[in-house]
């Protein structure tokens, strides 16, 4: 699993070569444009601060250390069956040299959602994230707990695969990402997306140490 590519693609056979981003750890710039890439870098002449490019302020920012370091903290396995994971889902922590990830994948008979929650180093915050805005087949902003948000993906399958980004500081960002699969699915996907994203704010809130 942790060797598996990460595609732009929805309807993937489970288990298969091609794997959505919500299958392994897809890591930001992984999701969005299929490449690596850099933070923001200053522009010349500025003060040092990378210049932004349209994020909304986070003005009640959260502490993500403990998170980003267990990201499968960010999330329990209950909160996870409530966004759409079938129940007795269990989850399995994914990392590569771009962050850190946490991964709920049902059996494979299992109908209903597979999610994951990523902390992305290579999209370090949100304005990170609208800086490509112009690459992306989606491009949606939101907000969530009273924090910016935006659905994006390079790709558009949204009938089945959906990501949503969450900034929770001015230089922190994680995404949720929800992929429903069987006849008798979950939520829509963006609905599950969401739901999960709800959820990591409510636990930074409440016990942002653990």
């Amino acid at each position: 699993m942790n060797g598996a590519r990460a595609t732009g693609g929805v309807r993937a056979k489970r288990g298969g070569p091609a794997r959505t981003a919500v299958a392994c750890a897809a890591l930001a710039c992984l999701v969005l444009t299929g490449a690596a890439c850099s933070p923001a870098q200053p522009s010349p002449g500025s003060s040092g601060a990378p210049e932004r490019t349209g994020a909304p302020r986070v003005d009640d920012p959260l502490a993500t250390e403990a998170k980003r370091a267990y990201p499968c903290a960010s999330l329990t396995d209950a909160q996870a069956v409530a966004a759409g994971a079938p129940p007795g889902t269990e989850h399995r922590a994914l990392h590569d040299g771009t962050g850190a990830a946490c991964l709920w994948e049902p059996e494979a008979s299992a109908e209903g959602a597979r999610i994951a929650v990523s902390w992305p180093s290579d999209t370090p915050d949100l304005d990170a994230l609208y800086s490509l805005r112009d690459e992306q087949a989606y491009f949606e902003e939101t907000t969530l707990r009273g924090y910016p948000a935006v659905f994006a993906n390079q790709s558009d399958g949204r009938d089945r695969h959906c990501v949503l980004f969450v900034g929770v500081s001015d230089d922190a960002v994680f995404y949720t990402a929800a992929e429903t699969f069987g006849e008798d699915g979950p939520p829509a996907p963006c609905d599950a997306a969401r739901k999960a994203a709800e959820s990591v704010v409510d636990n930074l809130r409440q016990n942002p140490a653990a």
